[in-house]
């Protein structure tokens, strides 16, 4: 019977450890960096018309509307987008051409679905170059929802 106890006690204790060893607390600067990371050092390269497209006003039956993000390659060499990322799947991104050379322009297009979505709804992408870690680049969408 002690033995039993013994294991059951053992048990019990690498149950409990392994479980703390999941939770983990994040400092408000780590949650911040989440939901707005840095840029890569290099973002000065990519230098957009405007970052930000707001005050669109949309209703939940609309078709889904494209927004164009221009942007001029100031750097001296090849501009070589890698990804994008947007926060959320109502706001596809994709982009003209994945090697910008110097001094040329390219676009970034988002194409934004209403469905299903009411009120203000602040979308981003984020635009990644080269073989960067941080996005290059942070675009945002601010559009209003209406029934």
């Amino acid at each position: 019977m002690k033995v039993f106890r013994i294991i059951l006690l053992a048990a019990a204790l690498t149950i409990s450890h392994s479980a703390m060893a999941q939770i983990r607390i994040l400092s408000k600067e780590q949650i911040d960096s989440i939901a707005s990371p840095p840029l890569a050092p290099d973002a000065s390269e990519m230098v957009f018309d405007t970052e930000l497209i707001k005050d669109v006003e949309m209703k939940q039956t609309d078709a889904p509307r494209t927004f164009t993000y221009t942007f001029m390659n100031k750097g001296k060499k090849n501009l070589l987008i890698s990804r994008l990322v947007s926060t959320c799947s109502c706001a596809k991104a994709s982009y003209d051409k994945r090697i910008v050379p110097p001094g040329e322009k390219g676009v970034i297009t988002v194409v934004y679905d209403p469905e299903g979505r009411l009120g203000i709804n602040l979308r981003r992408v984020f635009v990644y170059t080269g073989d960067n870690r941080q996005p290059s680049a942070v675009l945002r969408l601010e559009v209003k929802i209406v029934s």
